[in-house]
């Protein structure tokens, strides 16, 4: 019997054809099931990793203008968009269920935006409910530390100049250590600091700093009280006209007062009550440095109401130095400088805080400050009129649109 190759190799075609489909089917299942594999394993990175990882910020623009050149929180007769313009990136990274590291970058108007890190701190909660953090921490001074430069989470345009302005530093570089105390229906907090710091824009150091603070809050009241010390070191600095020839004069620094580690010394208490209608806040705090440097006493209180997404407030705030008297001048020459840190002033702001759209708060402001007495009420542009041999200014009024958003 003869054999015909050609049929015989379209019939061994065409048995094999069957098995390579079946094949290709097993694969693509399998490569398919494969792919999912991908794809769960992926999902749950990408989960795993969202779940450790955490971005937000913050963003604040603000115009401010005044009707005179006193230097109100900088402000004067033209328009300024920088001073109270900022944005705040901050990362917190879940080493562990009980381990932190936590990064926030700032970047101010007024300082032309350079980028600069307000925290950067690693925190653990331990399981008896103690919490240490180390590394560049806020300063926990004010009810709205923690939030200082949180826009968005403050009732005003922003924090009381009287009050929040007697401190030129907000962070330290250091260590804290804090214990929360639960009740039925209420928390209480105590937490201890100590590092060092600096003033920005400053040759004055801060060493030995050291402090405690207390709150208790049951999310309506929440009541204050704060201490904390440093020594302080370096010159106090004053930029003076200095006569080259006859009308012709030039700027300088002048080294108005010299700190040789010299005690410092802040107390503060405060209170607030929000009921999600009423608003009231009220601090007081008093600063004292040994030579001198002023003593200042200074204080406000907040009252607002909240109108669905509108909240017109009103603040009375005041500051005075304290220890006038005693602040003789070492020589004719910081005669003027040392009068120039003798301060008083009462502040009266109304003010209108409208949450827009959700996260975005828009903020109309005015703040008028009068009862300088016999003083420069505390700003920088408010000088001597040599004709007269008194202040320039004996009052100001500043104005303030701004929005602040989180997100």
């Amino acid at each position: 019997m003869q054999f015909n190759l050609k049929i015989l190799s379209v019939a061994i075609s065409m048995a094999i054809v069957p098995s390579l489909a079946v094949a290709d089917e097993a694969a693509d299942a399998k490569i398919a099931k494969l792919e999912q594999q991908v794809q769960t394993l992926q999902a749950q990175q990408n989960a795993s990793l969202a779940d450790k990882v955490k971005f937000n910020g913050f963003i604040s623009g603000a115009y401010i203008s005044s009707d005179n050149d006193a230097g109100y929180n900088n402000a004067d007769s033209s328009a300024n968009f920088s001073e109270d313009s900022k944005l705040g990136l901050q990362g917190t990274f879940n080493i562990s269920d009980n381990t932190q590291a936590v990064l926030q970058l700032m970047m101010r108007g007024k300082y032309d935006w350079e980028v600069e890190a307000e925290w950067a701190y690693l925190s653990h909660r331990f399981d008896n409910g103690v919490k240490i953090r180390g590394g560049k921490l806020r300063v926990p001074l004010f009810m709205y530390s923690d939030y200082l430069d949180v826009g968005y989470a403050q009732p005003f345009a922003r924090p009381p100049q009287e009050v929040y302005g007697t401190i030129p530093f907000s962070s330290y570089t250091g260590a804290g250590v804090s214990y929360d105390v639960e009740y039925d229906d209420s928390t209480l907090t105590m937490q201890a600091f100590g590092g060092e710091s600096d003033v920005k824009n400053s040759a004055v150091e801060l060493s030995n700093l050291m402090g405690a603070n207390v709150s208790w809050t049951d999310e309506i009241w929440t009541l204050r009280a704060v201490y904390a010390q440093a020594k302080l070191d370096g010159p106090i600095v004053s930029e003076v006209t200095v006569p080259l020839a006859a009308g012709v004069n030039t700027q300088a620094n002048y080294t108005v007062l010299e700190l040789n580690d010299e005690k410092g010394s802040f107390v503060g208490v405060g209170a607030s009550y929000d009921n999600g209608e009423v608003i009231a806040i009220t601090e007081w705090t008093r600063s004292e440095i040994d030579n001198a440097y002023p003593d200042t006493d200074s204080g406000y209180l907040t009252l607002g109401y909240r109108i669905k997404e509108f909240t017109p407030y009103a603040t009375v705030a005041y500051m005075k130095t304290q220890d006038n008297d005693e602040r003789l001048p070492l020589s004719t020459a910081t005669a003027i400088q040392m009068v120039a840190f003798n301060a008083e002033r009462m502040a009266y702001s109304i003010g209108l805080r409208w949450d827009a759209i959700d996260n975005v708060a828009i903020k109309f402001d005015v703040t008028y400050a009068e009862d300088f007495g016999d003083t420069s009420g505390g700003f920088t542009g408010n000088s001597i009129d040599t004709s007269t041999g008194k202040f320039t200014y004996d009052d100001t009024l500043i104005y303030t649109v701004k929005f602040d958003a989180v997100f």
